[in-house]
């Protein structure tokens, strides 16, 4: 027995390793490729729905600045319509002040006062007249102090006549005109309608 030669088996047994090795790694190279290719799909199937994602975003993102300037326009149109209520309000709150100052100013006129010039400005009301004596000013100016529509009288000049037989001085008032008639006098009316009512 010492002769059997083992060379043919060991080069069979070679070439099935080598078969086998082949085999094996074609098996690992064909798994190996199978799964970078399902990889590959796997992740650009991810990509793609990441993109879609990134587009409905966008084209959500863009609805939302529209409706955004949308909702900035009303706004602005709220705003502007609420400006112009709030002065047509003033304005109808107000209508009726220069009917009341002048009706307010037939009440404080004394007698011994005339007046030549009446002009408002505002909630300014500047007047210019004469007076037989500063006493009869003296009292026009405390009915102003105690009248509803008009407070803060203010004499800015009395200039005395050159004419000795003349006892009139010139004189010119401002005051001011309270836009509500919340003066002194509301709470004596309301005293009045109540003593009415009873």
């Amino acid at each position: 027995m010492a002769h059997i030669n083992l060379l043919p088996w060991r080069e069979a047994q070679r070439a099935r390793l080598k078969q086998q090795y082949l085999v094996i790694l074609g098996v690992v190279a064909g798994i190996t490729v199978m799964v970078m290719v399902g990889a590959t799909m796997w992740l650009t199937q991810l990509q793609q729905d990441q993109n879609k994602r990134n587009q409905y975003l966008k084209s959500e993102i863009v609805k939302l600045d529209r409706q955004i300037k949308e909702i900035r326009s009303i706004k602005d149109q709220k705003q502007q319509l609420l400006t112009r209520i709030d002065v047509i309000r003033q304005l109808q709150q107000q209508r009726h002040v220069p009917v009341q100052v002048m009706n307010e100013l037939a009440r404080v006129m004394v007698p011994g006062v005339y007046l030549t010039q009446v002009q408002v400005r505002g909630s300014n009301v500047s007047i210019q007249g004469y007076c037989d004596s500063n006493n009869h000013l003296a009292s026009m100016m405390r009915q102003v102090e105690s009248a509803r529509w008009l407070s803060e009288p203010r004499v800015h000049q009395i200039v005395a006549s050159k004419d000795s037989d003349l006892r009139e001085n010139a004189f010119k008032l401002d005051m001011v005109v309270l836009p509500l008639g919340d003066g002194p006098l509301v709470l004596e009316d309301e005293l009045v309608a109540i003593a009415g009512d009873s």
